[in-house]
Order: structure tokens, then C-alpha cells, then sequence
């Protein structure tokens, strides 16, 4: 009797298991073992010292970059996102070698500060490659009659305390120190009389003109005693 129950129990269980089995569907695409993901890179050559500096990046050359200046000169440079290796040739014939990681699908710039002894590289994002000033993913950073301000502090001894565009005043909490960057702050489009006031009470003051819906990076940089500053135009 048991056994007759237990024939009549496979046979029950068989039919499901050749139905639930053909419910697969395997028409669909083939999913790639892997993807290949990009980043937009740009290096800025703040290292006291280092003079026309060329770059290597994962034995891609970036070209040179004076003093102040980034490479490449052009658009940013598309590569793979990922661990990166950058080597930087001073002009006095000494190099080193930075390792860094590019996010995936980010546009960054890769500052590199101190001095020719002793020098750091800095990564900072600005967005995703996508988010492009006139698309709709893209256009909520980018409004109308703003221009935009990341401010980098290259210097290696300077803090940097507050910047003043006309008569917006941003002052920072906790002063930026070596490597510190802000996050994009906005500001009426136009034409500005900047002060940056760094180390408690000195100053720095240019002009500059910020366009409507563009953004830019204020680089500060050198020693304090000799505070430079260089604007870069990131979209």
C-alpha cells in the first residue's frame, strides 16, 4: 500500500517539475561578462617648483602643464574608469609617480600640490559625464543668470577663510586648508570684484566675469606669502 501511495506521489510531482521547468525563457539578450565605464580627467600642476611639467597617465600622455596650468590644454580626456597611475616630469629632471582612483562615469580634475620634494595629488568631481549643461538630466545644474564657484586651496600653507563676489560674502565655517575644496556656490551671473580672505586677515582680489549657467574652479595656490590664483572653466 505504501508503495502504490508513493508511485502515485511521483507521478504527481513530475508534471509540475516539467512545467515550472519550461516556463524559462532564455530568448533574451546575453548580458556581457563585463562593461567598460569612463571618466573625464584633467591634471592641474600646482607643485612649487616643477616648472613645464609633462604627464603620463596609464602610459597615455597628457602633454605639459606650466606652473598653474592643467593638462590637457583641450577637452577633458576620456579613459577608463578605475585605478589610475599619473606620473609627473618636473623640468628639473626629478618625477613621481600618483596613484588615484577615477570614478565611474565622473568628470574630475586631479590637483596636484606641495613642491617638488614633497608633493600630493587631490581628486575632485565635479559631475556625472551625462548630466551635460543642456540635456534634462543635466540642466538643474546649470540655472539661469548663476555662475557657478568651486574654490580649490592649493597652497600648502595657506587657509583659506572666506571669498567675497561684490557684496556676497561666503565665509567658511572651518577655513580650507591644504586640499580642501568647496562645493559649487552660486552666485548672480556678471561681471565680479573677487577678495578672498585667507590666513585670518589677508587678501587677494581680482576681477572676473561669471557667465550665465557656466561653472568654474578658483584654484588658490603657491606659498601664502605669494598667494596666485587661477580660474578654470569646468562647463
Amino acid at each position: 500500500m505504501k508503495k502504490l501511495y508513493k508511485q502515485k506521489l511521483l507521478l504527481l510531482i513530475l508534471p509540475v517539475i516539467v512545467i515550472l521547468s519550461g516556463c524559462v525563457d532564455t530568448s533574451g539578450p546575453v548580458i556581457p561578462s563585463s562593461i567598460n565605464y569612463s571618466s573625464e580627467v584633467k591634471v592641474v600642476n600646482l607643485v612649487i617648483g616643477s616648472g613645464t611639467t609633462s604627464f603620463v597617465l596609464n602610459n597615455q600622455s597628457l602633454g605639459s602643464a606650466y606652473f598653474g596650468e592643467e593638462a590637457p590644454a583641450g577637452n577633458f580626456l576620456s579613459v577608463p574608469s578605475g585605478s589610475k597611475s599619473l606620473k609627473a616630469n618636473f623640468a628639473n629632471g626629478s618625477s613621481k609617480t600618483y596613484q588615484f582612483a577615477a570614478p565611474t562615469e565622473y568628470k574630475l580634475r586631479v590637483f596636484l600640490v606641495g613642491t617638488v620634494t614633497s608633493s600630493e595629488s587631490y581628486v575632485v568631481t565635479q559631475r556625472y559625464i551625462w548630466q551635460t549643461k543642456n540635456s534634462t538630466e543635466g540642466s538643474p545644474l546649470f540655472p539661469e543668470n548663476k555662475g557657478q564657484l568651486v574654490v580649490f586651496n592649493g597652497s600648502p600653507d595657506a587657509t583659506i577663510n572666506a571669498v567675497i563676489l561684490n557684496s556676497d560674502t561666503v565665509s567658511f565655517s572651518s577655513a580650507l586648508s591644504t586640499g580642501q575644496s568647496t562645493n559649487y556656490l552660486a552666485f548672480p551671473s556678471g561681471s565680479k570684484n573677487v577678495k578672498v580672505i585667507y590666513n585670518g586677515n589677508q587678501e587677494l582680489n581680482f576681477s572676473y566675469n561669471l557667465g550665465s549657467k557656466n561653472r568654474y574652479t578658483l584654484a588658490l595656490y603657491d606659498s601664502s606669502a605669494s598667494l596666485k590664483y587661477k580660474v578654470f572653466l569646468d562647463d
